[in-house]
């Protein structure tokens, strides 16, 4: 049976996927959090060399900020779409769009931050052993699932696919308030259309529950509700 566990590492969820007493951790939080990924490890008997592979779902500062750290303490390889590769490698920080008021005017306030003080943002660099091109199984590191490209709020995007039908998608979703209400569409995405038919591969993937890279989880139909209310506004028609 697989297991999920959601580690907050600071603005952002990382989880841990198990099976078997082997173990995947799908992104790597914000900066200096690899003491507490460290320390739950501890609690819960797991070694760090247990955990055999890091996927990544983007690269993005809150996203990879420990990457470095817990890549040392893990020893394990790294697994990132080839369209952020470069990004990685090179330690390159980048910003979403937003799709909405609120969310360009964050990602404006963001770029102007990052100008003025570049190390609130800058994450350590790593050079990826693993880079994602297409859906690549997960059997070999003893999980049941599949890596599948999901872009839109990013250019490379990956979500994780479990066999058990659940799913860690990073941001293409997300899930900040409390009680079930949303908003489930993320105030950042570089291309609307593309992340909206990454929702719809999910869908057809079976997928019943979402794990975003903030807040809880929650069902997977949300994608399929919130995506019919868009479309008008966005002009676009549901065919």
């Amino acid at each position: 049976m697989t297991h999920i566990l959601k580690i907050p590492l600071g603005t952002s969820n990382a989880y841990l996927i198990g099976e078997q007493q082997r173990y995947l951790l799908v992104d790597a939080g914000n900066a200096g959090r690899a003491g507490k990924l460290q320390r739950l490890l501890h609690k819960g008997g797991i070694r760090p060399s247990q955990i055999e592979l890091i996927v990544i779902t983007h690269v993005h500062y809150d996203h990879v900020g420990s990457l470095n750290a817990i890549k040392a303490l893990c020893e394990c390889p790294v697994a990132v779409h080839a369209n952020e590769a470069p990004l990685l490698r090179y330690g390159r920080v980048v910003f979403p769009r937003g799709t909405n008021r609120i969310g360009r005017l964050a990602m404006g306030l963001g770029t102007r931050l990052s100008s003025l003080r570049p190390s609130l943002f800058a994450f350590d660099a790593v050079d990826p052993e693993i880079v994602v091109t297409g859906e690549m199984p997960l059997e070999r590191f003893g999980i049941s699932g599949t890596i599948v490209p999901t872009p839109g709020h990013s250019a490379g995007s990956l979500s994780v696919v479990l066999s058990d039908g659940t799913t860690c998608v990073g941001d293409l979703a997300i899930n900040y308030l409390p009680f079930g209400l949303g908003p489930i569409f993320p105030p950042f995405a570089d291309d609307v259309p593309q992340l909206l038919a990454s929702w719809d591969l999910l869908l057809e993937k079976g997928v019943h529950t979402i794990f975003p890279g903030h807040g809880n989880a929650f069902p997977a139909s949300k994608l399929g509700s919130k995506k019919a209310a868009l479309l008008p506004k966005l002009g676009r028609s549901s065919d």
